[in-house]
């Protein structure tokens, strides 16, 4: 399984709030948080195949611009399936992440999944939920991020087979 992660500046490792304004890009590694991820996806014979980065000052001025060439670039580079996050409990993150699974699951045929903490984002999760497969996850600093990373990794591998996810839906996501 090849996944794209998309990150907002500070989980790419790309600096901090004073790097908002942090125009798209994307390199073909595992960054920042990714790093985890493909940790563990390579345990199974999967990786992260690139890492997608945007500052979130910068998406929020340009969200059609950004979810645009997002879902081009994955359309050409082929991914099984969009990761968007762990955005933990960054608001400003977790709005980007699942404005731009939503384009990308709407204008695509290539599966999303998202990872967003509750904290922080109550008035996010109702509005996506209903239409983006969101894991639960802890908010910055909390207990069980190696969980979710399994439950999310897990639900990609089912959503690129095919297969039934009903049950690990209704255990893991909002």
């Amino acid at each position: 399984m090849k996944i794209i992660v998309l990150l907002d500046q500070i989980q790419a490792g790309l600096g901090g709030k004073e790097k908002a304004d942090t125009e798209l890009g994307g390199k073909k590694l595992a960054m920042g948080a990714a790093d985890t991820i493909d940790k563990t996806l390579k345990k199974k014979d999967s990786e992260v195949m690139a890492t997608f980065f945007c500052g979130t000052e910068y998406f929020s001025e340009n969200k059609d611009l950004v979810s645009g060439k997002i879902t081009r670039m994955l359309q050409k580079m082929k991914p099984d399936v969009l990761l968007v996050g762990p955005t933990y409990d960054y608001h400003d993150f977790a709005d980007m992440a699942l404005e731009v699974g939503l384009a990308v699951q709407t204008n695509s045929d290539i599966p999303v999944v998202a990872m967003v903490a509750s904290e922080k984002n109550e008035d996010l999760v109702p509005q996506f939920s209903d239409k983006l497969d969101i894991i639960h996850m802890p908010k910055k600093g909390g207990t069980g991020l190696s969980d979710s990373i399994d439950h999310a990794l897990e639900l990609c591998n089912k959503k690129v087979n095919n297969e039934d996810i009903s049950e690990l839906k209704s255990n893991y996501c909002f």
